[in-house]
C-alpha cells in the first residue's frame, strides 16, 4: 500500500498563492544577498540538511529520527540516517556508560 502524501502550504506569495520552490529559491537568494553571503555558495539543500542535522544533535533527548524523517518527507528511514552523524564525544560517552562489572 502506498503511503499518501499530503503538502500544505503555509507560505503564501505576494499574489496570495502558494510559495512554489522556485518562488522559495528566490526568496533564499535574495536573503543572503542582503546578509552579505555568497548567494552561489548555498543552496536550500544546504538549509535542510543543516535543518536536520541540528534538530538531531540538539535535541537528542526530544527528537527521535522518525520525527525528522516526516518533517523531511523521506519514504525510507534508510535516507533519513544521513543526518545522524556520530562524534568522538558521543562515542566515548557511550563505551563510558557501558559497566560490565
Amino acid at each position: 500500500m502506498e503511503r499518501e502524501k499530503t503538502f500544505i502550504s503555509i507560505y503564501i506569495n505576494k499574489n496570495g498563492k502558494k510559495l512554489n520552490p522556485r518562488g522559495l529559491h528566490k526568496i533564499f537568494k535574495e536573503i543572503l544577498q542582503k546578509a552579505g553571503l555568497p548567494p552561489q555558495r548555498f543552496s536550500l539543500h544546504h538549509l535542510r540538511h543543516t535543518f536536520a542535522t541540528l534538530l538531531i544533535q540538539e535535541n537528542k533527548e526530544n527528537v527521535d529520527l522518525r520525527t525528522v524523517q516526516e518533517l523531511l518527507g523521506h519514504e525510507s528511514l534508510v535516507t533519513t540516517q544521513v543526518y545522524t552523524h556520530v562524534d568522538f564525544e558521543q562515542k566515548k560517552k557511550a563505551i563510558e556508560t557501558f559497566n560490565i562489572f
